[in-house]
């Protein structure tokens, strides 16, 4: 069997593994040109689902880089108001030396990408794909093809495959922007984070409608090009952050982080010292989208997984790891000969219940309505 993935983001480089662990023959399609090409976010939360998913896709030398290059564990979540008077906090049992509880972006994806260099395509736009009666032809921007026996389509919320295969989705803005930004943990930044804020994700929020998060990075194996960081998140709408799309998404990442700092002038002061020592060549913007209704679809060498199916806002802290759910689960269906179609069934169905919890959280967490 030979599998043409779309996308390398992580549901398709955890399902890329796992099928070549199986011994399927697989090829990797990327759009961007390079792995850090595009900025996507910096950490990312891994639940003991995600963590079940990639013990069982990654070779040992793939699950031993993600553990060695993953973050030392947290063991919080708390809420905040904007003077960092406590709203809740939730404590966690100390993980183990192997887990991985949170991870780098893009130290994550390189490590995923371990073994992979032979399959890996980038600078690959998708265009189009045809079903044959001996497979799949895929068609790219720059003139060439691909074919296969099946193609997945994991290549994001803005996925080609899925515009094709189910063109009728509704994918919604939710009216939320987010500007990420990194805070480098130098001593300084250490003695001025609040205890919690350097033990797990915690957010704060002024209850009109702008939100900071903040997640520590303290990596176990840090990439060559950074060392640990606090991830900080500034979330609003427009009008709350005193910027229109065409304004916020053409500017300059020191100007980003600009509204950042002014949208924080009267909060608690460690939040304004935080903001204070960020890198502001590290800001971008990017808009909260979402389904509504998981789709179904009806193919049998085509399916999908991860935000290409059932896009979610990241309220529910569960997108990486629903995909890698999906990645896994379409694993052990293409590796044992089992019904696409009982694997779409099943995406569909946990799919729905995680995008409907986070429609719910985000809108108590960003103050929106979300028509259902």
């Amino acid at each position: 069997m030979k599998v043409a993935i779309m996308g390398a983001g992580i549901g398709g480089l955890a399902l890329a593994q796992g099928l070549r662990k199986a011994g399927a023959e697989v090829v990797v399609c990327e759009r961007d040109p390079a792995p850090q090409y595009r900025k996507q976010g910096y950490r990312i939360h891994i639940s003991p689902v995600g963590e079940e998913a990639l013990a069982a896709m990654l070779p040992d030398t793939v699950r031993r880089r993600v553990i060695a290059t993953a973050t030392h564990p947290g063991d919080l979540v708390a809420g905040f108001d904007a003077q960092l008077n406590e709203q809740f906090q939730q404590v966690f049992p100390v993980a183990g030396p192997d887990a991985v509880t949170s991870v780098d972006r893009y130290a994550f994806r390189r490590a995923l990408m371990t073994g992979l260099d032979d399959v890996l395509r980038f600078g690959k736009q998708f265009t189009s794909y045809a079903e044959t009666a001996d497979g799949v032809e895929v068609s790219f921007a720059d003139g060439t093809s691909v074919t296969a026996d099946v193609l997945v389509g994991a290549d994001g919320v803005g996925s080609g495959v899925r515009r094709q295969l189910v063109p009728e989705l509704d994918v919604t803005d939710i009216g939320v922007r987010c500007i990420y930004g990194k805070v480098p943990l130098t001593d300084a930044v250490r003695a001025a984070a609040p205890e919690a804020f350097l033990r797990g994700f915690c957010f704060a929020s002024d209850g009109a409608g702008l939100g900071t998060a903040f997640g520590p990075v303290m990596f176990r194996e840090p990439p060559a090009e950074y060392g640990d960081y606090l991830m900080a998140v500034l979330t609003g709408t427009n009008a709350v952050l005193g910027a229109s799309d065409d304004e916020l998404f053409a500017m300059r990442p020191a100007d980003l982080w600009a509204i950042v700092t002014r949208s924080v002038a009267d909060w608690h002061p460690s939040i304004r010292a935080l903001i204070a020592a960020g890198e502001p060549e590290a800001a971008f913007p990017i808009t909260l989208r979402t389904c509504v209704t998981v789709p179904t679809w009806s193919a049998e060498r085509v399916t999908m997984l991860g935000d290409a199916v059932h896009p979610m806002t990241p309220a529910a802290g569960a997108g990486a790891n629903t995909a890698l759910w999906d990645a896994a689960r379409l694993t052990r269906a293409l590796t044992s000969g089992e019904d696409l179609a009982t694997y779409q069934r099943d995406v569909v169905t946990n799919g729905q219940q995680i995008v409907t919890e986070s429609l719910h959280n985000a809108e108590r967490l960003f103050s929106v309505s979300i028509p259902v």
